[in-house]
């Protein structure tokens, strides 16, 4: 077997070259490879080979794990998400394309909308399902401080009864797009604003 050594390692050295430029996926599984040529004997020209060609695989095919799978942390993209600043542009991208659209008691559609009934379906389309009411869509999701608002946030105010009862989407630099009674349309208005001040109460981030 001696003699042989230095041909077998060569022929590994090859082998292994080539296939480090094909697919991750196709590479064999550490183990099953080790098993393999063991198999042929245990002198010790052999356990040098084992020994070269664990090194080689380990250098060849950091990616893959021992089962002969691909690390999904080490493959691109593969840990990563959709952020909330992402998200919450859609939403208002989706939102402001309603711009206008008349303030309808009730509605639901793009025919006409009311606060909670515009905010429904703006996530909708977003894939959220929101309740139907302000009120309930103010008791679910996270809670928001003012101070830590994204766009996508809704916006709740207490309006003609205590509680929630008047609902927008945040938009930034403190402006939030709502279906407005008062404007009878979806409109956009300002935190900032003595009406919106006084009766603000508070802010919920929801995800998918």
């Amino acid at each position: 077997m001696q003699r042989y050594k230095l041909p077998v390692i060569f022929i590994l050295l090859l082998t292994f070259t080539f296939m480090a430029t094909a697919p991750v996926a196709a590479a064999p599984a550490l183990s099953d490879l080790l098993a393999k040529t063991g198999a042929g004997g245990g002198s010790s020209g052999s356990g040098l080979v084992n020994i070269l060609l664990g090194l080689l695989l380990g250098k060849l095919f950091g990616n893959v794990t021992d089962a002969g799978s691909v690390n999904p942390n080490k493959v691109l993209g593969a840990s990563t998400s959709i952020g909330s600043e992402a998200s919450g542009a859609a939403i208002i991208t989706t939102a402001q394309k309603y711009m206008g659209v008349p303030y309808v008691w009730g509605g639901e559609t793009t025919s006409g909308f009311d606060c909670s009934g515009f905010t429904q379906y703006v996530m909708k389309s977003n894939g959220v399902t929101l309740p139907r009411t302000a009120a309930d869509q103010f008791a679910i999701g996270s809670p928001v401080q003012k101070t830590d608002l994204k766009a996508g946030d809704l916006v709740f105010f207490t309006t003609y009864k205590p509680g929630a009862s008047h609902v927008g989407f945040y938009m930034g630099d403190g402006n939030f797009i709502h279906a407005s009674s008062v404007a009878a349309k979806v409109t956009v208005s300002n935190l900032s604003e003595a009406y919106y001040v006084e009766h603000y109460i508070g802010a919920r981030r929801y995800s998918k």
